[in-house]
């Protein structure tokens, strides 16, 4: 890599914070979107010196995406991606710093540790609502999709009823979202410092979304085989985006995060599976 990249890069990052910053409206994250603007700033107008290209820009789709992302996903979701490729960066600027020349290393050593350190120090003190209570997002995906998962697939093989598996997966999904908001309210009680009443709609909210994503291709497709295909392909998206969504909040490996979750609901439903089966045998008989 050359300086011509590393100025680029780093006009980029000062780019995306200054925008950030633009249309914060918490003031705490904005005076830290604000000190991480002058660092990419002060790291960019370093490598200018070096860089034979001197007018840089950033497309604006991308600016627009980035602003999206921060609105549905989450200031912390957002720079902590943001963050992966500072690490990536970092590497870059270690291999560089050993071919610098002496009077180079200095400041190219001060640029590493404002990747390595200042930045993640300042990130780490962004404090949203939704991280706090991401256990109980967790809580309320994890058991919607194993649990109506297996009703579901339990359903419709013992029924083979589109109309049927639908009421009745709706029935069950809106029971067990309710009772899991309430174990998460009556947890959060005996918890200090969480809120019970937050907790159990984080819960039950997210325990609903997959309610509706799983019973919907019920409700609309009448070929029940359709209907489990489309349901399966939610449950991976599902699976997909929120692992993903998690990895990058905690810093974890995406693939085992994924892979878990992906066994556990494919688990149940194999039993489901030969439990629905069983119970249709057993009506068939006379």
């Amino acid at each position: 890599m050359t300086p011509d990249h590393f100025a680029r890069d780093e006009y980029r990052d000062y780019v995306t914070y200054r925008e950030l910053a633009k249309t914060e409206t918490v003031p705490e994250f904005k005076r830290i979107l604000e000190a991480l603007v002058e660092h990419e700033l002060d790291d960019y107008r370093f490598w200018l010196r070096f860089s034979s290209i001197k007018t840089h820009r950033m497309h604006g789709f991308e600016v627009w995406c980035l602003k999206a992302m921060r609105r549905v996903l989450g200031l912390t979701f957002t720079a902590k991606f943001l963050e992966g490729h500072e690490r990536d960066a970092v590497r870059k600027y270690t291999a560089f710093l050993n071919t610098a020349d002496a009077a180079l290393k200095p400041q190219v050593q001060e640029i590493i540790d404002h990747e390595t350190h200042h930045e993640k120090e300042l990130i780490s003190q962004i404090k949203e609502e939704r991280v706090k209570f991401l256990g109980s997002m967790v809580l309320g995906i994890n058991d919607g999709l194993i649990e109506l998962t297996g009703a579901l697939v339990g359903f419709a093989f013992a029924l083979r009823n589109h109309t049927m598996v639908a009421l009745l997966g709706a029935v069950t999904g809106i029971a067990a979202s309710l009772s899991m908001a309430a174990s998460a309210y009556m947890q959060a009680r005996h918890e200090e410092g969480r809120d019970p009443t937050k907790a159990a709609v984080y819960t039950g909210v997210a325990y609903a979304v997959v309610v509706a994503a799983l019973v919907l291709p019920f409700a609309l497709i009448p070929n029940l085989f359709a209907a489990l295909a489309v349901m399966c392909g939610a449950i991976l998206l599902m699976i997909v985006g929120f692992s993903f969504y998690s990895s990058v909040l905690f810093e974890r490996r995406f693939t085992r995060q994924a892979g878990e979750m992906l066994l556990f609901s494919v688990g149940v439903a194999g039993v489901a599976f030969l439990l629905g089966s069983l119970v249709r045998d057993i009506l068939a008989r006379p």
